[in-house]
């Protein structure tokens, strides 16, 4: 459980016609239709050194980045990790239950292994996650005056939130990653005070990418959180936008934060560009670097009255403009 878990009917599903090639050049068939990876291909370096290198490359032109994806997921078909530092130890993998490793086994051993994983990753090491995070928390928070927030999306330990409440942290809210366990998507009007409300981030797609990006989606999304029986527009236009800001914008919380691309969606002038490009991080990508650059001057949207109305109207009707300050011209 701790090796790559190959066999022949997923060479053939993942590389079709060329799983003999991919096979003969990076695997060994150390039993009938069951392989492992040969010595000088058992890591994603040395698999990337052999696709550029190997005197059958031409075999698999234009195939490369395929290949490449191919063998990297059954470098990574695994259920159990070997301690590095002591051989007798293993640590279950991440998402374990994703795998066609741990799906081939018995009942009796996914059982198993599923109490060993919740364990592990969800029990056993609590009391150190939060014993850390009171030790060393504190002597960053008074390392200086601003206001610090804590970015706790996605699977955190369970003493994340206790911590962050008995330090006055505040946490991060993006509607498409809730933090309440059963909703598909957060719902603003119930974020507390204590956080930072977003529509998106640094670190992952804008507002127009992620509606454009998947049907399902924001098909979902348009039925249960606009409320419309009608079809969702493939397009992410200005009424949706505006919609969505309108939700943070209105929300508890005590920041409302947001990245200009999803600003500047108010108006159609702005979203010529492709969406993917607007985002300026993709964790998921190591090859991914911070690039974005916007594709209009800042002089001509201080130069856009409507542009500036627009994002006016949704401060002042929000309550967030500044207390006393005139609104009587954009």
């Amino acid at each position: 459980m701790s090796r790559p878990y190959i066999r022949q009917d997923m060479l053939e599903e993942k590389f079709g016609s060329l799983w003999t090639i991919v096979a003969a050049n990076f695997l060994h068939e150390y039993q009938k239709h069951c392989y492992e990876f040969k010595e000088e291909c058992n890591t994603e370096k040395k698999i990337i050194t052999k696709i550029k290198t190997s005197p059958e490359k031409s075999l698999w032109l234009e195939k490369e980045d395929s290949i490449q994806r191919g063998l990297f997921d059954l470098l990574q078909n695994i259920v159990l990790i070997r301690d590095p530092e002591d051989s007798t130890k293993y640590y279950p993998r991440f998402n374990l239950e994703d795998t066609s490793s741990f799906r081939d086994l018995d009942e009796h051993s996914k059982n198993v292994l599923r109490r060993l994983y919740h364990d592990y990753y969800f029990v056993r090491q609590e009391n150190l996650w939060r014993q850390n995070a009171l030790k060393t928390l504190p002597v960053l928070l008074d390392c200086s005056d601003m206001l610090a927030c804590g970015e706790d999306l996605g699977l955190i330990p369970a003493c994340v939130h206790p911590v962050m409440l008995e330090l006055a942290l505040i946490g991060l809210r993006i509607q498409r990653m809730p933090s309440e366990p059963g909703l598909e998507f957060d719902i603003p009007s119930k974020y507390s005070y204590m956080t930072v409300c977003a529509p998106s981030c640094h670190d992952c797609s804008t507002l127009r990418a992620w509606w454009e990006g998947d049907e399902g989606t924001r098909s979902r999304f348009y039925k249960t959180v606009i409320g419309s029986d009608k079809e969702a527009p493939s397009r992410c236009t200005p009424e949706v936008v505006n919609f969505i800001l309108q939700q943070h914008f209105d929300a508890p919380s005590m920041w409302a934060i947001f990245p200009l691309q999803d600003l500047l969606a108010l108006k159609d002038k702005y979203t010529a560009r492709p969406a993917a490009e607007e985002t300026i991080n993709d964790p998921t990508n190591p090859r991914h670097y911070w690039r974005f650059r916007l594709h209009v001057s800042l002089e001509s949207i201080l130069e856009d009255k409507d542009i500036q109305a627009s994002i006016k109207n949704l401060v002042t009707s929000s309550g967030r403009s500044f207390p006393g300050k005139k609104t009587d011209k954009a």
